[in-house]
This record gives structure tokens, C-alpha cells and sequence, in this order.
């Protein structure tokens, strides 16, 4: 393989090997460290204890019914809906103009240069 002027020989195949593996194995080392450790979220760790410094208790999740999955699909239904519509309706900010047919894109006749 033939080396420009200016450009570094990439390292051998054994050497990207051991840095592979030697990253791997910093990894693991750090998972297998930290594995017990209490994640909170931050609703546990600092929302829940403001709230109880405020004098406040929680009321319940807002959307009480729905649990798990079904949440899940909810919002998901609720975004394809919001892009929808904010996709549908941007069109009159970017394509038409005011008094240009529909079918028409609002700069036809305009010269850029």
C-alpha cells in the first residue's frame, strides 16, 4: 500500500486488536464496578426530595390508566398525530403563498442571482 506525504501508517492489525480488547476489558472492569450502584432518576433523586423540602406529596401519575406498553403506544399515537398535523399545516409557511394557487410554489417568476 502506497503512503502519501503527510498521512500516518495505521497501525497493525494486532495492535487495533489489543486496543479492541483492552477497551472491552476497561469496560467490563467499569460495568462489573458499578453494577450494584443505586441509579435514581431524577424524579427519585432530586424532583421527589424538592418537593417534600416544598411541603408538597405526590398525587399520582397523570395518566393514571395507562401503564407500561399502552403508554408507550399512546404517545406514539399522539406524536405521529402532531407531526402529521405540523407537517400538514407547514406548507402554507413554506410552499404557498398568499393569492398562489396550491399546485404552485410561492417563488416561481423570482430569480435567485
Amino acid at each position: 500500500m502506497k503512503r502519501r506525504l503527510g498521512q500516518r501508517p495505521l497501525p497493525a492489525p494486532l495492535a487495533r486488536r489489543a486496543c479492541a480488547a483492552a477497551l472491552q476489558l476497561a469496560g467490563s472492569f467499569w460495568l462489573a464496578a458499578c453494577g450494584n450502584a443505586s441509579w435514581d432518576g431524577v424524579d427519585e433523586a432530586v424532583v421527589r426530595r424538592v418537593a417534600e423540602d416544598a411541603g408538597r406529596h405526590d398525587t399520582g401519575p397523570l395518566f393514571a390508566g395507562l401503564e407500561g406498553d399502552l403508554l408507550l403506544f399512546a404517545f406514539l399515537w399522539a406524536g405521529l398525530l402532531a407531526g402529521f398535523a405540523l407537517g400538514y399545516f407547514s406548507r402554507v409557511l413554506f410552499v404557498e403563498r398568499a393569492g398562489a394557487p396550491a399546485g404552485k410554489a410561492g417563488g416561481e417568476g423570482l430569480r435567485a442571482d
